[in-house]
């Protein structure tokens, strides 16, 4: 294991330290909870839901909502560790990070809110929820798009030098 990050660590031109395996893990932590939300609303929309709000989770939902939970929250926390480590090498780097680079994280930052909002929801078990799930092949398209205009814009912020 040790040689295959080796390996990779050379063709980034890094050296393995401590932080550098740091920001490998989040990176990782970050990409995997973002497929397991992305993933499974996909999932949901796309095989479950067309049987109903109740067959989508088979009184599984107390599952998917620890799931989303936990999801959540890695995210958040792997993506501020993310964004401070950037901020920290422009720093380094005497240069600022432009303007638009601030506007598309912040639309990515809103739209993931939103998306881990849905599906937190749509785990729910209140009376707002049940209003959510009424109308869960809506909210599940539209869960859907903001989670591909994430992706999107994630790969355009992964541009900037």
């Amino acid at each position: 294991m040790l040689d295959a990050l080796s390996v990779l660590a050379q063709a980034a031109g890094q050296e393995i330290d401590g932080p550098f395996i740091l920001r490998v893990v989040s990176r990782m932590i970050h990409i995997l909870c973002a497929i397991i939300i992305g993933g499974g609303l996909f999932y949901l929309r796309s095989v479950l839901s067309p049987a109903g709000a109740d067959a989508c989770f088979a009184d599984r939902r107390s599952v998917w909502a620890r799931w989303v939970s936990a999801a959540s929250g890695l995210l958040v926390v792997s993506g501020l560790y993310n964004f401070w480590i950037i901020m920290q090498n422009y720093k380094e780097a005497g240069e600022k990070l432009p303007f638009s680079y601030h506007m598309l994280f912040g639309a990515k930052v809103l739209l993931a809110l939103f998306v881990m909002f849905l599906a937190s929801i749509l785990a729910g078990k209140t009376a707002a929820a049940d209003r959510f799930r009424a109308n869960m092949g809506r909210w599940l398209n539209i869960a859907w798009t903001a989670v591909i205009a994430i992706v999107v814009i994630g790969a355009f912020l992964r541009t900037y030098h």
